[in-house]
């Protein structure tokens, strides 16, 4: 049956007169009339009784018009549904992001700036290390991730994105001979004990921090291990060491610390959005989207990936 039919069907049931039908529908009679005339020929019976005045539906044209509104509507809806799905505009994203990432300026900005265009789609948001997400994203657990450089990257089957670089920053107790100094250098922390993140979470500024210790001349003396940046910085607030952290956790505002600038070459990290290789689910493409456009207009840090693996891997054999 011609969904056309049902249309043409519906506008002369609810006018009950052809020529307002007509004009409703914006053909004119004669055709108007020839498609009803085939749908009564294909159903079997008649649906309308013609009369000077206009028509009138019979039990059988009672019968079809709720069931023909109810086919067009569902029609509607599925031609909608679909053109929402395929252009993102519904549908859910599973995101991953590192402890230290609330604190960015980016993660808050692109999940604000994504649900404001895209509230239909469903965030579905989990808080885990950078290696669980890589994890993650290859068992399609996950579909994006906020994560820092680690060792284990690049790997081809991932796409990677800058979105946004930042300095490392010594962290010392606030009460520490270190804090009076307005900047630091790694060889001035070479004989304070450290905070550092885990080995067993694939850490990029673990391999960073180590990497630019020794460069410094030195191996750090670890005397706590941590999976979370806000943790590591806690641990700095107890007394317990020293430790390098992203500028932005500044923002954790915890008592009886002190950040210090690092005046070492290469002392930044950086924010990686992080997804499948050859994924082309529409919210996921409008998130890419958003964040290349976000970058652009933040000093252009949505920029190749390569460079910021160089660095967070540049440790010695």
């Amino acid at each position: 049956m011609d969904l056309r039919h049902l249309r043409y069907f519906v506008a002369v049931a609810e006018e009950r007169h052809f020529s307002r039908a007509a004009q409703r529908l914006h053909v004119s009679q004669p055709p108007l009339s020839q498609q009803i005339q085939a749908l009564e020929a294909e159903l079997g019976v008649l649906l309308f009784t013609r009369g000077r005045g206009g028509v009138q539906r019979t039990a059988a044209g009672d019968t079809l018009l709720p069931l023909a509104r109810d086919i067009l509507d569902a029609v509607e809806h599925a031609v909608a549904q679909t053109r929402h799905v395929g252009h993102g505009e519904t549908g859910r994203l599973a995101i991953g992001f590192a402890g230290s990432m609330p604190f960015t300026d980016v993660m808050p900005q692109l999940l604000r700036d994504f649900r404001a265009g895209w509230p239909q789609v469903e965030l579905d948001l989990r808080e885990q290390p950078s290696q669980a997400q890589i994890d993650d994203l290859l068992a399609r657990r996950l579909d994006l991730g906020f994560i820092r450089p680690t060792r284990l990257m690049p790997d081809p089957r991932l796409e990677t994105l800058v979105v946004q670089r930042e300095p490392l920053m010594a962290a010392v107790h606030a009460d520490h001979a270190l804090a009076r100094q307005p900047a630091l250098a790694l060889h001035d922390l070479r004989d304070q004990p450290f905070v550092l993140y885990s080995a067993t979470l694939g850490s990029g500024l673990r391999d960073q921090t180590l990497a630019l210790c020794q460069r410094a001349g030195f191996a750090p003396r670890i005397v706590q291990e941590v999976h979370e940046m806000p943790t590591l910085v806690g641990l700095i607030s107890a007394g317990l060491g020293v430790g390098v952290v992203a500028a932005s956790m500044q923002r954790a505002q915890l008592p009886f610390v002190a950040y210090r600038p690092l005046a070492d070459a290469d002392a930044t990290t950086d924010v990686l959005l992080v997804w499948r290789q050859g994924d082309e689910a529409p919210p996921l493409r409008n998130f890419i989207q958003l964040a290349r456009s976000h970058g652009a207009s933040s000093n252009g840090t949505a920029a190749d990936s390569s460079a910021c693996f160089a660095r967070a891997l540049q440790i010695g054999d």
